[in-house]
């Protein structure tokens, strides 16, 4: 095993990932997940491509010398990631996530670590079943390429029944700082038969 990927075994996530991770106001800070997940996979030398919409907070406690190339780290809105030209498509959003992941590969990075805030789907007041099934379907994708795929999903902004579907949709969940088994996770196919 070489260094590289003992490191990355050492950080408790797994090529093929998709977690969830929850935050509020008065407990895990948005950007302190942010910050720590884009240092984690700077430090084992991985593309990051993040759709938030607190850039210039989070860019600036990113520490310089993990920014070992152009491009390493990428920023892209939520409304960018998520809407592009003002609406979203599930089939445009799992192409997206493959498009970079390939990009980061074919521009010689090992892994492709991608992270992402839900929170436009409430200020948007998206059809959560909607959602949801995407997010199933990024189970789908997810073992397919050396990548990580984190969603971030706030508490104050998402109900009980809303969190329910979270953990039903991702396999592995950030609490905490470590990966921890999801014993709530459905498979993509039962969920979406039931759904």
């Amino acid at each position: 095993m070489s260094v590289q990927e003992s490191d990355f075994a050492d950080l408790g996530f797994r090529a093929g990932d998709h977690v969830c991770a929850f935050y509020n106001e008065g407990g895990n800070s948005l950007d302190d997940i942010i910050v720590d997940y884009v240092s984690k996979a700077l430090r084992a030398e991985n593309k990051c491509v993040c759709f938030i919409d607190t850039e210039p907070a989070v860019r600036d406690r990113i520490p310089s010398e993990l920014v070992s190339r152009e491009g390493i780290v990428q920023f892209f809105t939520e409304d960018e990631a998520y809407l592009p030209g003002g609406q979203f498509s599930k089939d445009g959003l799992l192409h997206s996530l493959e498009a970079l992941v390939k990009q980061a590969l074919s521009d010689g990075y090992q892994r492709c670590w991608v992270l992402g805030n839900v929170s436009w789907v409430v200020r948007n007041a998206f059809d959560t079943k909607t959602w949801f099934a995407a997010e199933s379907e990024v189970n789908e994708l997810a073992p397919q390429y050396p990548q990580i795929i984190m969603c971030l999903y706030d508490l104050d902004l998402f109900d009980g029944e809303t969190v329910m579907y979270v953990l039903k949709t991702h396999p592995r969940i950030f609490v905490n700082g470590i990966i921890i088994d999801n014993p709530h996770y459905i498979p993509t196919r039962q969920f979406l038969g039931g759904s």
